[in-house]
Formats: structure tokens, sequence, C-alpha cells
């Protein structure tokens, strides 16, 4: 496996893997002087048992671009009006999470990096740019779609981030959302504690299958894999003239209570409307993960959960509309996001 690439600045590090073009681990300096890690790294990273695995599990970790997004099996225990078919190729969230990148241009403040998709695909090539702020603890992203012809792909970001082992030591603030919906079914191979396909108002009032239950504070006591989705999150209005990605408070932050610090993503809702959330929190048992994995992923979408390329949501579904993004030849797709981090006494930063 090749080296990662590594960015250097007065305000944190980064690396920055080959394979799926993974971006971590990342610790970013706080304003008090402190070195915060944000970025997840799965727990069997460096096992050699884990050179089996497929590419996007090999040496999971922090954050990478998934087009398109979405498990690529076909799910077998759907309710009967949610119609699946076969995914177009076999690459769970896309060929690039589960190959090599390689390297355009590379800065200690820069890196700029590609892939090129197989002939057959309607994707050409993605790029991505992952920027340091050379004045604050912040990471600046571009995605970079190019296409060979015209499509609609369910499209998305994921961003992974650690969690501690005390239960209910971080904190997850939303911004203003349309509800949170949960997954139509239990995630594969998983231990769910949700009553599926129900839409709650609130984080901290999901429908469980034994009463309400608080997802705004992880890890949970117990284990469980859940995966939401949070429909029509808000951004807020920018900090002042020339504000934009990264301006105002942000529409997703994890609150690090024994840290006083948290760490927060900004992302273009219009292009992405919906953030899904995979709340790792041990309820996996076979190999890798052997239920110790815990980590929360908020996951900008244009997508029905992970399904969108394998299934279809019943007509009048609230989620029934996420059908992807529109990609052509004629011009480049391309979105922008910032995740920064603070001391929680200054949760603004921008």
């Amino acid at each position: 496996m090749s080296r990662p690439w590594r960015l250097q600045w007065e305000h944190g590090s980064a690396e920055v893997q080959p394979l799926g073009g993974m971006l971590g681990p990342v610790t970013l300096r706080l304003e008090d002087g402190r070195d915060f890690d944000i970025m997840h790294v799965a727990p069997w990273y460096g096992m050699t048992a884990a050179d089996k695995l497929p590419g996007i599990l090999r040496r999971l970790r922090g954050e990478w671009p998934c087009v398109p997004f979405g498990r690529a099996d076909r799910p077998q225990d759907l309710p009967p009006d949610w119609p699946t078919h076969a995914a177009a190729n076999q690459w769970d969230h896309g060929y690039a999470a589960n190959h090599a990148w390689h390297c355009v241009e590379a800065t200690p403040l820069r890196l700029h990096l590609a892939i090129d998709y197989p002939a057959e695909s309607a994707v050409a090539r993605i790029e991505r740019i992952i920027a340091a702020d050379p004045h604050a603890p912040a990471l600046n992203l571009t995605l970079i779609v190019h296409a060979r012809r015209e499509t609609r792909l369910p499209a998305g970001l994921h961003p992974t981030f650690r969690l501690p082992p005390a239960a209910g030591r971080v904190q997850v603030q939303l911004g203003a959302h349309e509800g949170v919906h949960s997954y139509p079914t239990n995630a594969p191979g998983a231990i769910s504690r949700l009553r599926p396909d129900t839409r709650s108002d609130s984080l901290a009032r999901m429908a469980g299958a034994d009463g309400p239950l608080d997802l705004s504070r992880l890890p949970l006591p117990g284990p469980s894999e859940e995966l939401l989705q949070v429909r029509g999150v808000q951004a807020p209005a920018p900090a002042g003239a020339g504000g934009g990605i990264g301006g105002g408070s942000a529409p997703f932050a994890l609150h690090y209570l024994d840290y006083a610090a948290s760490v927060g993503m900004w992302w273009d809702t219009a292009q992405l409307p919906d953030l899904m959330l995979w709340v790792s929190n041990g309820g996996r048992i076979h190999f890798p993960w052997l239920s110790r994995h815990f980590a929360v992923a908020a996951e900008p979408v244009n997508s029905l959960f992970d399904l969108g390329r394998v299934a279809r949501a019943p007509a009048g579904h609230p989620l029934a509309d996420r059908l992807g993004v529109a990609l052509s030849p004629q011009q480049p797709w391309q979105t922008h996001y910032r995740i920064a981090a603070w001391h929680q006494a200054d949760p603004n930063l921008s």
C-alpha cells in the first residue's frame, strides 16, 4: 500500500490514504493550544486478516466521497411496497471508495487527488481537493465529478467521527430540519433498537422498539447499529457579507463534553439536502466489527438512505423524491464543504 499524503500547518495535521482517498486521522489544534483528534480510524487497521476485506472496509477511516452513494447488494427484507432491483456495479458506495486514488498536486496546505472510473461507468473521473485553512483549525474540501453521459446518481459525502468510550459524552447538534426517518429495515447483520420506517421530530426522542430512544447523546449505553436520514437540513445564514460554506453555526456538530470542544460540518444543502446518520455502537458482531466498532458518520446526501441504487420507496414516502444529483458531460458537478473544530466557548468559528 502506498504511503499516505500529509497536510501540516499551524492549526493541525491530516493524512489522506490512496485507498478510497480517505481522510484520516485528522488532528486540529484548538485556540487554547490543545490538539483534538476528530476522525475515526477502524480498530482492525493493520490486521493481516483485514487484507481480504472489500476495499472500502480494508483501512476504513475518516472521510471520503461516495459516487454513487449507497449499498450495492439487493436487500431481501424490505417491506413489500419497497421494490428492489440490481445495482449497476458491485462497489458499495462507488468505485472511488474501493480503489486507490492518485495525487495530482500536493503541498503542505493542499492536496489535489483524482481517480478514473472504468470505461463502462457513467462517471468518468472524480477529483477532490483537501485544503487546510491557514488561519484556523479547519479543512475546506471540494468534490468534482466528471460524467461520460447524462445520468442521475445518488451521491454523498461520508465523514466518520470518533466516539470516546464513555456512554452519552458526545452531544449531537443539528440545525433546523424536516424530521428524522429511521431505516425501513434493520441494518445488515446488525442489532437495531429503532422501529423501522418511522418519522420522529427529534434525535432526542426517536421511535424505539421499547419506547422512545435518545440518539442525541452518544455512545449509547447498549449495543446497536442505527441508520437514519434527517430530511431537509437547513443551512444557517452566513455570518456577515461574503460568508457561504463555513459561515454561521454549523448545521451539524458534535460537542465532546469531556473535552469542552466541538467539531462541525458545513455543506451545500441545496445540492445535498439531507443528512444520513450512521450510529455504529458495537451492534455488529461478525468480523471485522466484533462488537468493538464505535463511531458516528454524518453523511450529507441526495439519496434514499443508502438504498437509492437498489430500491425505491413507495409513492408518498417522505424520501421518495431523493433521486440523486443530475450529471452531465457538458459541465462537471462540484460541491464544497468544510470541517472545523473549536473550543466550546467559540461555537461559530468561520
